[in-house]
């Protein structure tokens, strides 16, 4: 009877050879997109690649993408890689400007924009402050500005490669930091997007 039982140690043993635990203590982890997973621990988020290495430290200026979760078929909200960059954003003066980082976690377009989607067929569409000097005040010497938002289309290293033709008056404020403005256009196939005019209507462009 000792004889089998330790048999059956010995075989539970060699059973487990090779079994190693990569992560513990996690509370979250997506699912894979290009390669990358996005871990949680506490209020921070780190990558791993599929060996289950991490890539990316843990940091708290990942933006999260609402992501469908396919095996519970429910949403998740994770930071994700799409064509090798993922969103950043970066609190200057009480207001989030958005950029990106490379696999690396390198910075690769410094935050900049009020609002910036992710990277889709090698393009992502970007709102970006604008100030123009219209005129000047003699009363208060000053010159007069106007602020707007403009949207761009930008390549992987930022590079605006269209202009969407929709400025917007819009005034920075702290109250607005934390609800960026709202994107008034969208990709609707590869090169090709429709933006959304004053007049509600909507053109598509090539680019």
């Amino acid at each position: 009877m000792m004889k089998k039982f330790i048999i059956i140690i010995i075989c539970l043993q060699f059973s487990f050879v090779g079994f190693a635990q990569l992560l513990n203590g996690i509370d979250e982890i997506s699912q894979f997109h290009d390669g990358i997973a996005a871990v949680k621990k506490g209020n921070q988020w780190s990558f791993i690649n599929e060996n289950g290495e991490t890539i990316i430290p843990y940091r708290q200026n990942f933006v999260l993408t609402k992501v469908m979760n396919e095996d519970l078929n429910t949403p998740g909200y994770y930071p994700v890689f799409m064509d090798g960059r993922c969103l950043i954003k970066k609190l200057i003066n009480d207001i989030y400007y958005y950029g990106y980082i490379d696999t690396r976690g390198n910075e690769i377009i410094e935050p900049q924009y009020l609002n910036a989607t992710n990277f889709k067929n090698g393009f992502a569409i970007v709102i970006a402050p604008s100030k123009d000097v219209i005129g000047y005040n003699e009363v208060l010497k000053k010159e007069v500005i106007s602020s707007n938002i403009e949207e761009f289309v930008i390549d992987k290293t930022g590079k605006k490669v269209r202009y969407l033709e929709n400025p917007i008056d819009y005034h920075l404020t702290k109250r607005k930091s934390k609800n960026p403005p709202v994107f008034r256009s969208k990709f609707v196939a590869p090169r090709r997007v429709a933006v959304q005019k004053k007049d509600k209507k909507w053109d598509i462009y090539e680019f």
